[in-house]
This record gives structure tokens, C-alpha cells and sequence, in this order.
């Protein structure tokens, strides 16, 4: 269970980790939850608990995926690639 509680985290816990504000968060997941079926599998969100490596990519890539142009250049999500820049970054 301690493993999971790392790899999800609440939307505060999210804004203080990635230092942005809250309601900044609060737009970031509804557009994660519009890519989930798309980019993300169903588990990108788990009892309002958001996974850290989906949010990680998101706040990446999100002004390409919200343009259909740029949308085609964005890589496919990658799990243990936003993993591994969690680590590396200390997250």
C-alpha cells in the first residue's frame, strides 16, 4: 500500500509538489480525465487520487494535446519514463 500512496496523491498534495496553485490543478485534471481513453488508461484517476507520473505528463504536454495541429507531435505516454523524471526530480 505504501508504493500506491506514492504514486497517487490528492490535488493539494499535487499543487504543493509541483508548485502551482490549486485551481490550476483543479483545470489539469479535467483535462486529464478528457483524455482517459485516449492517452490514459481508467486508472489515471482513482478515488479522486491522481496519479503523479499521468499529472507529470500532462503538465508537460497539455497546451499540445488541447491543439489538434499539435496534438500529432506529442510521444506516447510513457509510464516509466514519467516514473523516472519523478525520481530524478525528487518527487
Amino acid at each position: 500500500m505504501a508504493a500506491a500512496n506514492r504514486m497517487y496523491r490528492n490535488k493539494t498534495e499535487i499543487a504543493h509538489i509541483f508548485g502551482i496553485s490549486v485551481p490550476t490543478v483543479y483545470r489539469r485534471v479535467e483535462g486529464i480525465r478528457g483524455e482517459i481513453g485516449k492517452r490514459y488508461n481508467r486508472y489515471a484517476i482513482a478515488d479522486n487520487l491522481i496519479s503523479l507520473a499521468v499529472f507529470a505528463d500532462y503538465q508537460k504536454y497539455h497546451k499540445q494535446l488541447e491543439n489538434k495541429n499539435l496534438r500529432k507531435t506529442v510521444p506516447p505516454f510513457d509510464m516509466y519514463e514519467a516514473r523516472m523524471y519523478l525520481e530524478e526530480a525528487g518527487m
